[in-house]
């Protein structure tokens, strides 16, 4: 070899903890593989029924507080009472459904597409108090009031679109029993 150059380096023993591969765990078995790692983030699926309790609570609110529409007290109780039960409702299976040892399965789409509905539901019978209010006229209510009585409607549409988009693939439980009975 010429001057100045570095040696081969030494090879290691057959035995070294560096020739077992990169796992890092001495322990484990070459063909085991690792459970995967949970997903960065928090856990949307779980967190949504404990929103749910705020958004019900949102959706009560224009019936007793704000600025008032001149409308009967039955249609305030219709559009938003109702609504804010079924979400509240809704909210409490989806945290029960998330602690059954067995694991949610469908019970917390169930619950989504319930507030998805009330969520429907609100939005149906205030887009026509948004088009009165932007036609004018001395029946329109006020800005102020119309968009109070808006944003619990659409706080409880998005909350239902996003807890059922996320639980969707929670949903298919029904092929774990028949893989199960097949072993």
């Amino acid at each position: 070899m010429a001057k100045g150059r570095a040696t081969p380096a030494k090879t290691r023993p057959k035995g070294s903890s560096a020739s077992k591969g990169s796992s890092g765990s001495k322990g484990s078995p070459k063909g085991s593989k690792a459970a995967p790692p949970p997903p960065a983030g928090p856990d949307l699926a779980r967190l949504l029924p404990l929103v749910g309790l705020g958004v019900a609570l949102w959706a009560s609110l224009p019936q007793y507080s704000g600025p008032k529409l001149s409308v009967d007290a039955s249609k305030e109780v219709a559009d938003h009472i109702i609504p804010a039960i079924l979400v509240l409702l809704a909210s409490v299976v989806g945290i029960l459904a998330g602690r059954r040892p067995q694991g949610p399965g469908a019970l917390r789409l169930i619950a989504g597409m319930a507030v998805l509905l009330a969520g429907l539901w609100m939005m149906a019978t205030h887009i026509p108090l948004v088009a009165q209010t932007l036609r004018g006229g001395p029946d329109a209510a006020s800005w102020a009031a119309t968009i109070y009585h808006f944003s619990s409607a659409l706080a409880v549409f998005g909350l239902g679109l996003l807890w059922s988009t996320v639980t969707w693939s929670e949903a298919e439980d029904s092929s774990q029993p028949a893989a199960k009975a097949k072993k």
